[in-house]
């Protein structure tokens, strides 16, 4: 019942109807509204702290994606506008190299569970089977992900999210002093759906994936609050859906070889 109820939840703030014929279908989905939400036990100050927690997280992920998109762009400028044509692909290998060394530095030197993806750190600390040292994880899996993924590396940006949206749960949960296991497991599970929502820009699949990973549908609504509102915030500051992000960076792609081309014809006697 509590995942039906959900699901009329989420389809009811995604597909409203306003059609008269299909009024008794609004009145069937505001009455599971009603019901869901008394049925709901989760203190208020989970919900704000749900809130909180989102729009850190989405500062976090906009900021992330945006310097991973200036590395990139600064990058292939540097190749193409200062190095002869003989030299660009061994200095494109030589940045990419140096960028993706320093990011392995930093994760192999500081903190080694902000290696890979990080959402199996996520899934073991909901667990209680990992720690979360989010004051070294924060800025390593920050700063180590701008090097990797500037570098040019075939990886993706959900997966750091991830971690960082619940390591920055994990942060709030330590700051305020949350001893109970709930509080710390909502605050973290709030945080990766905030992290996946704010990279995607797409509330309901930060939401589903903490879902399957949790398996725990009480954590329904701080995280519709904590992803709506992730989604929003960075909406407002410019993020860009990922799926549109990898399609600009592919058309600046081709304009830069494209220039290049171009120079070079004109190059010729």
């Amino acid at each position: 019942m509590g995942v039906y109820c959900a699901s009329l939840v989420l389809a009811a703030l995604v597909y409203p109807v306003t059609t008269s014929r299909e009024i008794s279908l609004i009145d069937v989905r505001r009455a599971a509204i009603r019901q869901f939400l008394r049925r709901d036990k989760t203190p208020v100050m989970i919900l704000v702290l749900a809130a909180l927690v989102g729009t850190l997280v989405s500062l976090v992920g906009v900021a992330f994606e945006k310097g991973v998109s200036a590395l990139q762009a600064l990058r292939l400028e540097t190749v193409t506008q200062w190095a002869p044509a003989e030299w660009r692909w061994p200095l494109a290998f030589l940045l990419s190299g140096l960028m993706a060394a320093g990011g392995y530095y930093l994760v192999r030197r500081f903190a080694p569970e902000a290696g890979g993806s990080g959402i199996p750190e996520i899934e073991g600390a909901l667990e209680d089977l990992r720690p979360v040292r989010w004051w070294r994880v924060l800025p390593v899996k920050f700063f180590g992900g701008l090097g990797t993924l500037g570098a040019g590396m075939v990886l993706g940006r959900e997966g750091p999210t991830v971690q960082l949206g619940g390591n920055v749960g994990g942060m709030i949960a330590d700051l305020l002093s949350a001893k109970r296991a709930d509080v710390r497991h909502s605050l973290l599970a709030t945080g990766a759906a905030a992290g996946l929502s704010a990279a995607f820009n797409a509330p309901l699949t930060g939401i589903v994936l903490v879902l399957e990973m949790t398996d725990n549908y009480q954590l329904i609504l701080p995280m519709i609050i904590t992803c709506l509102g992730a989604t929003l915030m960075a909406q407002f500051l410019g993020g860009q859906p990922l799926y549109s992000a990898i399609l600009a960076r592919t058309l600046q792609r081709q304009n830069a070889l494209e220039q290049r081309a171009e120079n070079e014809h004109k190059a010729k006697p």
